[in-house]
């Protein structure tokens, strides 16, 4: 209830100046869809809306609407609006849906997917992903044997074999009897930073099987404080020394905040915005950092949302935070209506984003970096040394 009174609140302050390109006549039910948490009147009103204007697409506002009954763990609502969106179109959506539906009904991930390798509508590359996918949801069923087929039928076509699908080929090729051609490259991915518990579980395993009577869990220690030491010394030679400039930004209240309100701490800013996929896709990495560092009075977090594109961009980033269960503090940097710029997002010079800076208790960036950082356990990992490098 506090959260939904916290952003009524917040739409009451009125819009920010923006301007657009000319809006349908239903504009006002659409921004509409923005203020309701519960799905179930989101969904009345779209449902209102395809049924008065049968020609026009609600494809991206139906997609919005899956994604808030997959936050709600509503598979059977999420699917039921998934399969309404056009059929060319489902490939766009069918990566974030079934990765947030995996995550407590892998029976109707499942479904989804092999649904969508039926698509005829797909292209070769979607079928790539798709069985990437597809190979994820049947090992997390235990289902080794469908998830080595569907990874061995990715990896073999893949144009480039990436590392990280390297490992899962060879993680799965172990858990389904190939353990012994699959030890070398399970150790690499160790080495590489790219093995989670699992796969250090199953390069243990191989390595008993490989080696009977030999020390596995020394074996693996060893592997594991190699790559530890190296990726720390990686980490640290990024490290530089830039003065940062005295931002500011408001938080959801309006107040106006500045990096020297902060001094003493170590400052992790994120610059992101509510259209940006990759920014989006960081975010749950982001709150398992939040939660890390979250009894550490030294550390303090700032996400930043700007490059707005809509005209209440502060409510947008409210709501998109409610509605997948992300609790970060939240703050704005909106568009100057003089210089048409974002004040903050520019003092730091920041061409994409996601855009993360670490500022040390000085006030001076050790580390910054764009883009995403994947999966969600690598990026936590790098900017967990980069705080304790500066700590």
């Amino acid at each position: 209830m506090k959260k939904i009174l916290l952003l009524i609140a917040i739409l009451s302050t009125g819009y920010s100046g923006y301007s657009q390109q000319a809006q349908p006549a239903y504009q006002a039910s659409l921004d509409s869809l923005k203020i309701f948490i519960d799905p179930l009147k989101k969904e009345a009103i779209l449902e209102r809306l395809v049924k008065e204007h049968p020609d026009d697409s609600f494809d991206q506002y139906r997609a919005a609407l899956v994604d808030n009954f997959v936050v709600a763990k509503n598979p059977e609502k999420a699917l039921f609006h998934f399969n309404k969106i056009a059929e060319t179109a489902r490939i766009m959506y069918v990566g974030s849906v079934a990765t947030g539906i995996m995550a407590f009904d892998l029976k109707a991930a499942e479904t989804l997917i092999e649904q969508e390798l039926a698509n005829s509508t797909n292209a070769p590359e979607d079928r790539q992903f798709l069985l990437h996918l597809y190979s994820q949801v049947m090992a997390k069923q235990g289902d080794y044997k469908k998830a080595f087929a569907a990874i061995k039928e990715c990896y073999e076509n893949a144009i480039r074999k990436t590392a990280v699908l390297t490992a899962e080929y060879y993680y799965l090729m172990s858990k389904t009897g190939g353990y012994k051609e699959a030890l070398p490259e399970l150790e690499k991915a160790v080495l590489a930073g790219l093995a989670n518990d699992e796969y250090k579980a199953e390069l243990k395993s191989a390595y008993a099987k490989v080696n009977p009577g030999k020390d596995s869990n020394a074996y693996l220690a060893a592997l594991t404080n190699q790559f530890e030491e190296k990726y720390k010394t990686a980490i640290a030679a990024k490290m530089i020394d830039e003065q940062a400039p005295n931002f500011k930004v408001t938080d959801i209240k309006g107040n106006e905040v500045s990096l020297s309100d902060f001094k003493d701490k170590i400052v992790v800013l994120d610059f992101w915005a509510t259209w940006c996929g990759p920014c989006k896709k960081s975010l749950p990495a982001m709150q398992m950092l939040v939660n890390k560092y979250k009894k550490d009075p030294n550390v303090k977090f700032l996400f930043i949302h700007t490059w707005e594109t809509v005209k209440d961009p502060k409510s947008d980033a409210v709501n998109y935070l409610l509605t997948h269960d992300l609790d970060l503090p939240l703050y704005m940097d909106l568009k100057d209506p003089d210089t048409k710029k974002n004040p903050a997002v520019s003092s730091f010079g920041v061409n994409g984003i996601p855009a993360k800076f670490v500022i040390d208790g000085n006030g001076k960036i050790r580390f910054k970096s764009s883009g995403l950082t994947w999966p969600d356990e690598a990026a936590v990992r790098e900017l967990t040394t980069m705080i304790e490098l500066c700590l």
